[in-house]
C-alpha cells in the first residue's frame, strides 16, 4: 500500500544522471560564433522551456554543475540564470537553486485551440491579428510605416535629448494634462492650422486609441446612439461595442460621407455623438470635400452631437484638406490626433484637444483608469516635433507613398482587382474583386492562403458593422505592396476566382 504520508513527488531534475547528457547536447555553447556565451546559454534555455522540453517546476542544474558540464566559467553561468530570472523564465529560491516558472511555456495561440474553439474565437480575435508582427509574414495588413522608411537619425537625436530629462522628473507622475512644454508646442500648431488653442485644453494620451477610449468612457455610456462611418476603423468599433454604445454606420464611399443618409440617420436615432476620419479615412484613405465638412457641421448644431475627429493622417494630408476643428473652432468637435503614422508607433504618444467645458471630466477618467502618462516618451515627440528637419521628412513620406500608391493601383488593374475609392493620399488601397463571397471565394478562404504564402492581409469585414460582405476585398498598406511575392499571389487568387 502506498505511504500517505511520503509527499508530493518531487518536480523532475534537470540534471539527473539520465539526463545530463541531452543537456549538455541541447546547450552546447560556440566560442567562436561571434555571439556572446550568456546570450548563446539564455537563448537555448528559453527554447527548452518554451517547448516544454523543461516543464514548470522543473529544477535547473547548480551554476557550478553547468559550468562544468559546458565547460564555461561559473560567471558566465551566473549571469545567464540572472537574465532568465529578469525575464521571468527561471525563479531563484535561495538554498534550492533555480526553477522554471510555473507560467513559462504554458501560453497558448489561436492556433493552439481545438477546432471548434479557433472557430467560434476567429471574429473576435481577428482585430488582435492584425498587430501581430510575424517576421516570416509580408505585412500588407499593417496600419504602420515600415521601420526601414523611418528617420533612424532624428528618431536618435531625439531619444538623446529625451533622456537629457533631470532624475527628479522620472520619480514623479508629471502633470496630470501632460508634459507642459509639449502641449504648449502642440497648442502652437493647432492655432496655425486651425483655431484658437489654448495648452489647457490638450490632454496628452497613450495613442488615439487611448484617446477614443477615455472620450467614450466620459461622454458615453452603455445604450447610447453613436454615428460611425462604414466601413471605419475596426479599433473604433471594437471599443464602442465593449462598453455597450449603439452604432449606427453613415455610409462611406468615393465621393466621402453620404451625407444625405447622415441627415435621415441623426434625425432617426437622435445620436449623441459621431466619429469621423475627415482626412485620408481608414480604410479607403478618402477626404471629405469642404462642402461635406461644412454639411456634417451643420447637422452636428441641428441635432446637437458632438464630433469626435480622429485626425491621426493630418500629417500626411495636404494643407488644404478640411478640417472638423477649424470649422466649428472646438466648440462641438473634439479632435484627437498623435505621432504613430510618422514618428513612433511604438512610443504610444497623442492627444486630445476638446472644449475647455470638458477638460475636467476627461482628464478626471485618465486619472482614473491610468494616471499619468510618460514624461519621457513626451519629451522624445516634443524633441522630434521641434527638429527642423521633421517637415522635410514628412514631405518625403508623402512623396514615397504617393509613388507606391501609383504603382500599386497599377498592379492591382494588371491582377483584375478593383479599389473602392480612389485614395487622396495615406498608407492605405482597399480593394477587391467584383464578386460576391461564396463558399469557394471569400476573405476568410483567400486570407488562409495568404498566411500560406507567407503573406498577412487584413479582410474587408474588419472594417465593415455589416457582418457579411457585399464584395470581397481588403485594405493594403501601399509601403509593403511593391513586392513580387504579393503581386504573385494576387494574379493566382484573381486567376482562381475567373475559373469558378
Amino acid at each position: 500500500m502506498p505511504n500517505s504520508h511520503s509527499g508530493p513527488p518531487s518536480p523532475p531534475d534537470a540534471a539527473s544522471p539520465c539526463r545530463e547528457s541531452t543537456l549538455v547536447e541541447e546547450l552546447r555553447v560556440e566560442r567562436h560564433r561571434g555571439v556572446s556565451l550568456v546570450d548563446q546559454i539564455v537563448a537555448k534555455l528559453e527554447q527548452l522551456v518554451d517547448s516544454a522540453v523543461l516543464r514548470a517546476g522543473t529544477k535547473t542544474p547548480s551554476v557550478r554543475e553547468l559550468a562544468r558540464l559546458l565547460e564555461v566559467s561559473t560567471f558566465t553561468v551566473a549571469e545567464a540564470y540572472e537574465v532568465l530570472v529578469s525575464r521571468r523564465v527561471l525563479i531563484s529560491r535561495p538554498g534550492s537553486g533555480y526553477f522554471v516558472t510555473s507560467r513559462a511555456g504554458q501560453l497558448s495561440t489561436l492556433s493552439d485551440m481545438p477546432p471548434k474553439a479557433m472557430e467560434a474565437a476567429a471574429d473576435s480575435w481577428l482585430p488582435v491579428l492584425v498587430w501581430d508582427q510575424n517576421p516570416d509574414l509580408l505585412p500588407v495588413g499593417s496600419g504602420v510605416l515600415p521601420p526601414e522608411w523611418c528617420s533612424e537619425s532624428m528618431i536618435l537625436q531625439g531619444v538623446r535629448q529625451a533622456i537629457k530629462m533631470p532624475a527628479e522628473r522620472l520619480v514623479g507622475y508629471g502633470h496630470p494634462l501632460g508634459f507642459p512644454r509639449l502641449r504648449q508646442l502642440l497648442a502652437r500648431e493647432l492655432t496655425e492650422r486651425f483655431c484658437a488653442v489654448s495648452p489647457d485644453q490638450i490632454i496628452l494620451t497613450n495613442g488615439v486609441s487611448h484617446g477614443l477610449d477615455l472620450i467614450v468612457r466620459s461622454l458615453l455610456k452603455a445604450g447610447d446612439t453613436v454615428l460611425v462611418e462604414d466601413p471605419g476603423y475596426f479599433n473604433l468599433h471594437s471599443l464602442l461595442r465593449s462598453h455597450g454604445v449603439n452604432m449606427v454606420g453613415v455610409p462611406r464611399t468615393q465621393e466621402g460621407l453620404d451625407v444625405d443618409q447622415l441627415a435621415v440617420l441623426a434625425a432617426t436615432h437622435r445620436p449623441k455623438a459621431m466619429f469621423v476620419n475627415t482626412v485620408l479615412q481608414n480604410p479607403l484613405s478618402t477626404t471629405l470635400s469642404p462642402a461635406h465638412a461644412y454639411r456634417v457641421i451643420a447637422l452636428a448644431e441641428q441635432y446637437d452631437l458632438l464630433i469626435i475627429e480622429d485626425d491621426i493622417f493630418r500629417d500626411l494630408a495636404s494643407p488644404s484638406d478640411p478640417s472638423m476643428t477649424s470649422l466649428d473652432g472646438l466648440n462641438r468637435v473634439i479632435c484627437v490626433g498623435g505621432f504613430s503614422k510618422t514618428i513612433a508607433p511604438s512610443l504610444r504618444t497623442g492627444y486630445i484637444a476638446c472644449p475647455m467645458r470638458l477638460v475636467h471630466e476627461l482628464v478626471s477618467v485618465k486619472m482614473a483608469s491610468g494616471l499619468t502618462t510618460s514624461e519621457l516618451n513626451e519629451r522624445y515627440i516634443m524633441e522630434v516635433m521641434s527638429d527642423p528637419g521633421l517637415r522635410r521628412y514628412i514631405d518625403r513620406l508623402r512623396m514615397r507613398l504617393a509613388n507606391e500608391r501609383e504603382q500599386f493601383l497599377t498592379v492591382l488593374a494588371d491582377v483584375g482587382m478593383t479599389a473602392l475609392a480612389t485614395p487622396r493620399g495615406g498608407l492605405f488601397v482597399s480593394a477587391g474583386w467584383n464578386a460576391e463571397p461564396s463558399d469557394r471565394f471569400n476573405t476568410e478562404l483567400i486570407s488562409a492562403a495568404g498566411l500560406e504564402a507567407g503573406i498577412a492581409l487584413a479582410r474587408g469585414e474588419l472594417f465593415s458593422l455589416k457582418p457579411v460582405l457585399e464584395s470581397v476585398w481588403f485594405r493594403f498598406n501601399v509601403a509593403y505592396c511593391n513586392s513580387p511575392q504579393l503581386h504573385a499571389f494576387l494574379c493566382d487568387v484573381s486567376q482562381r476566382m475567373r475559373s469558378l
